[in-house]
């Protein structure tokens, strides 16, 4: 429902307790929680498999002691962009204080899912575990609807190649991680991308490559509306300006805040092989079986990798290399091999060295682009704050216009290399009791051709 608004930040918010499927409710009928409620903070990012919430109670009414451990925690968003539902389950209360008759702590949930993964495990050869299925696709899909029970929707790229493995009482997101190191993009057209990532947003669970997720954002549009049920999203562009139209107070296309977390960090970036380096595949239990040794059918020299061999096999927002801007001097630095990335081979029984298993024979070069996709798919990182806004969602794209600090003939300028399209790495809703913000993680892997 629309909402009326004195500001971009004006929301309405509500919570409820959801009990054997039924809404909690006091001796007079009412169900409604929300006055209890200081502040609320709800985040989700691609490198979290589980929607998490933060719940800021101030209690008075003793809601505490009416808690079980069993309740849903249902929270409702409506912001002039949407409707949100976040069905959670509290694991923790935290920071419990007492003034007077009054009780003030932190409920923090997560999604229901993410609990059962902690007490579900799998043991057994894949084979039996997933009735035969071999691809990404479908050894995913089984986990998520049929181990975990979740009948969220499911977003999932497949793989070129099969899995064939004995898992040994893993969890179940465990085993889901272990197939995405080891799954290859269909269609790549002999340059091999991997570097798959597992994640929970609003739309649902997703499994898909670095590669898949920039192709998808170069695929958004602003004139396209957001369809959850079929995994896409609407392209916002948000600019940093004083004011739009005249009218500050109402413009939720606005960038309230925005900073740079993590420009380069040359000496981290050395120290972990972030351009250049070596790979090696190292079996703990039969060293034979590694790359380290010359009598092994697999023996060859060490595989060497480097950003500059690399960049051309992946896909990019737009633009070049960040390394090519370098001075020579630098560029050598960054692109001379000195550090040795080591992966532990898995269990080899089922690999003949050739067909669809081949993978496994060839960890090392997995992990080494891997390595590279996700230390470049962080080349240019923004921190932004923007009006409360629900249809957002990570592991897709914003557009943002950032103007130059210098304008030129007294006209604003726009800043080339922080403009443009950004994947959403992470995103948390920050809710005061009145107002809402979303505050994004946001990375892009290539500069502008011309960035002056």
């Amino acid at each position: 429902m629309a909402i009326l608004r004195d500001s971009a930040n004006d929301v309405s918010f509500s919570l409820k307790l959801r009990r054997d499927g039924s809404y909690v409710k006091n001796n007079q009928g009412a169900s409604s929680l929300e006055d209890f409620v200081m502040a609320c903070n709800i985040q989700e990012g691609i490198d979290t498999a589980g929607i998490q919430a933060e719940i800021v109670i101030q209690d008075s009414a003793g809601l505490l002691n009416t808690l079980t451990g069993s309740e849903e925690w249902v929270i409702r968003i409506d912001t002039v962009h949407g409707e949100a539902v976040y069905s959670l389950f509290a694991y923790a209360i935290e920071s419990r204080a007492r003034n007077g008759n009054s009780e003030a702590y932190i409920v923090k949930c997560v999604s229901f899912e993410f609990l059962r993964n902690e007490v579900t495990n799998m043991f057994g050869a894949s084979s039996k575990l997933f009735e035969n299925k071999e691809t990404s696709k479908d050894i995913v899909t089984n986990i998520l609807k049929k181990t975990l029970e979740s009948s969220k929707k499911r977003f999932i790229e497949d793989s070129a190649n099969k899995h064939s493995f004995i898992a040994t009482n893993w969890r179940a997101y465990d085993t889901i991680y272990w197939i995405a190191q080891r799954s290859v993009r269909t269609g790549t057209n002999g340059n091999p991308q991997n570097g798959f990532l597992f994640w929970e947003n609003l739309m649902g669970f997703h499994f898909k490559s670095v590669d898949k997720i920039i192709d998808d954002v170069k695929g958004q549009s602003f004139d396209d509306k957001s369809n959850p049920t079929r995994g896409k999203a609407k392209l916002y562009q948000y600019s940093y300006e004083p004011k739009r139209n005249g009218n500050e107070g109402t413009d939720d296309l606005k960038i309230e805040s925005i900073s740079f977390p993590n420009e380069r960090n040359w000496l981290i970036g050395l120290r972990n092989g972030a351009w250049a380096g070596h790979s090696v595949g190292l079996d703990p239990t039969v060293v034979p079986n590694s790359k380290v040794s010359p009598e092994n059918r697999t023996a060859d020299v060490q595989y060497q990798y480097s950003i500059q061999d690399t960049w051309k096999k992946m896909s990019h927002l737009k633009g070049k290399n960040p390394v090519e801007s370098y001075t020579d001097e630098i560029k050598n630095m960054v692109l001379t091999p000195k550090r040795i990335r080591y992966s532990f081979l898995p269990n080899r029984i089922f690999d003949t060295g050739t067909g669809d298993n081949k993978q496994y024979n060839e960890i090392p070069e997995l992990q080494a682009y891997q390595h590279l996709r996700m230390e470049s798919f962080k080349n240019v990182q923004l921190l932004i704050n923007v009006p409360g806004n629900v249809d957002l969602y990570s592991g897709y794209g914003i557009d943002v216009k950032i103007p130059a600090t210098k304008p030129k003939n007294d006209k604003m300028k726009v800043d080339r290399k922080y403009s443009g399209r950004y994947v959403i790495a992470a995103l948390r809703h920050k809710y005061d009791g009145k107002h809402l913000s979303t505050e994004m993680l946001l990375y892009r892997d290539s500069l502008p051709e011309n960035t002056k």
